[in-house]
């Protein structure tokens, strides 16, 4: 190629070259040379992974067993779910009735149920997190939800239809919901529960208003009707005073009204929100109007309606007043389940059991990877800049500049983490890689960092480390845990020192 030059054309193309200069220096991390009259600078730009699982507390696709019938058998159940679990899931929900966790007062599954411990093992193992829903009601349910010792021992209360049994056959029995030794009971349970699961290593979140059909807040029973308010506060209080760590879920939405939900569960108590039956008639531009209007504030937890089975000739989905003329099938199903979950910024979406994830991943694989890569949140430093020549001793200033990738948010507000998470940098030492120094931003908060609003933050640090060469380290931490590097970023080919992101080198004189 042959280019002819003038004075015009040499100065462009010694602006061109310095342009191109100056982006590969920023990738690089080497030194800028500012005009606006600061320091000389060394800026960081760790590439951005856009595809990839990125596991983080309470987000990503979730794995049940969802036992309204029968509970799973560990081993064949992580023989069928463990692909699922290792490509695409981070959390297992566990949504059994109180009859399984407690069949004899005071006898509880984690101590005394071998599955039940495998299950969880399972799942642990494999990386995910546990959640939680222990429900009592026995209607429209294969078993009784409440223990027998609760009858036993005098509580009231009503036969109810058993699953797959005639309409007319009551032969389950749910206690009315404000019997007093239900109450006493059930309070019992709880604070035992809490005890053995109050521990964010291990859970992401609990239900925490679980009366009704399945858990979900509706046809609950009274001996008096007036104790519907009073039992609701009860029921909730009982929840968020015992569980200190673990954020907790209400199904909002429930006979107990939205304004009343709002007040003594999520404002009171810090309660985060789930819905039940994206994808259907019951989740419409109602659900998602205040799911908005209560973001980034509350993080949501989402579940498809329509479950069971993925074959052609399945369809429980055909009556449905809004979808069922326009389904024609389950990839249909799944993409509105889908865009459901987006348009709602929610943080998670059920794979659900393994016929339902086969489904999934045979007739909306396309879907899940699109859930990885935008749903829940997806945390990834835009830009890390540091001065180019600093001196132990002295005070230094540090920008960084965050995005989230997802629709849905790091619920890092939430009253029971408490704003752990903090950004972090760290001096290690170029020679043993053992940190020197840590630098916690205070200001800093992932949940307020929403897709498409970049967040910017200038960090003082006075340097207290020798002169030497080092590491720059960089890493979300938990305050709560000696700052510790905690959740993991969106970053590809990244290279780490006890879970610090290494940025690149720099030197203290």
């Amino acid at each position: 190629m042959v280019i002819k030059s003038n004075g015009v054309m040499k100065e462009k193309l010694i602006l061109l070259a310095a342009f191109v200069l100056l982006c590969t220096a920023c990738k690089k991390g080497a030194s800028i040379d500012n005009e606006d009259g600061r320091p000389d600078v060394v800026t960081f730009r760790p590439e951005r992974d856009e595809v990839s699982l990125v596991r983080n507390p309470l987000m990503g696709w979730t794995l049940y067993d969802d036992a309204n019938d029968y509970v799973a058998n560990a081993a064949e159940y992580w023989n069928a779910q463990d692909h699922a679990a290792t490509n695409y899931a981070s959390i297992f929900y566990i949504r059994w009735r109180w009859s399984e966790l407690e069949p004899e007062e005071g006898k509880y599954a984690w101590d005394h149920n071998e599955n039940f411990k495998a299950l969880v093992k399972g799942a642990l193992d494999r990386g995910l997190k546990l959640a939680f829903c222990i429900y009592s009601d026995g209607q429209d349910n294969i078993y009784n939800g409440t223990p027998d010792f609760v009858r036993e021992a005098g509580a009231e209360g009503y036969g109810s239809r058993r699953l797959w049994q005639p309409e007319s056959d009551l032969s389950n029995w749910t206690p009315y919901a404000d019997d007093p030794v239900f109450r006493e009971k059930l309070t019992n349970f709880v604070k035992a529960f809490a005890a053995a699961f109050d521990d964010p290593d291990r859970v992401d979140y609990i239900d925490g208003y679980t009366l009704g059909w399945w858990g979900e807040g509706h046809h609950v029973k009274y001996k008096d009707p007036a104790n519907k308010g009073p039992v609701f506060e009860w029921f909730v209080n009982l929840y968020g005073d015992s569980f200190k760590n673990v954020p907790l879920v209400i199904p909002f939405g429930t006979e107990m009204g939205l304004d009343y939900e709002q007040v003594v569960a999520m404002e009171r108590q810090g309660f985060l929100i789930r819905r039940n039956g994206l994808g259907s008639t019951w989740f419409q531009d109602a659900e998602v109007n205040f799911i908005h209007s209560v973001f980034p504030r509350i993080a949501f937890i989402a579940e498809s309606c329509y479950w069971g089975c993925f074959a052609d000739n399945c369809r429980p989905w055909a009556s449905d007043p809004l979808y069922g003329s326009v389904y024609r099938s389950w990839k249909d199903v799944y993409t509105q389940t889908y865009q459901d979950a987006i348009r709602g910024r929610a943080n998670t979406l059920d794979l659900r059991e393994a016929v339902e994830t086969r489904g999934w991943l045979l007739n909306g694989k396309d879907l899940v990877e699109d859930f990885v890569k935008n749903g829940g949140y997806r945390l990834y430093p835009v830009r890390v800049e540091v001065p180019e020549t600093v001196r132990s001793g002295e005070t230094m200033t540090v920008e960084h500049e965050w995005e989230n990738g997802g629709t849905g948010v790091c619920p890092n507000n939430n009253v029971r983490w408490n704003y752990k998470y903090r950004v972090a940098l760290a001096w290690i030492d170029a020679a043993s890689d053992e940190v020197k120094q840590v630098a916690v931003d205070g200001k800093s908060d992932p949940s307020a960092w929403v897709k498409g609003k970049p967040t910017s933050y200038a960090l003082r640090v006075p340097l207290q480390v020798p002169p030497g060469n080092y590491r720059l380290g960089l890493a979300i931490v938990d305050t709560t845990k000696d700052n510790t590097p905690a959740l993991n970023l969106a970053v590809k080919n990244a290279s780490t020192i006890d879970g610090w992101l290494v940025l690149g080198d720099v030197s203290v004189q």
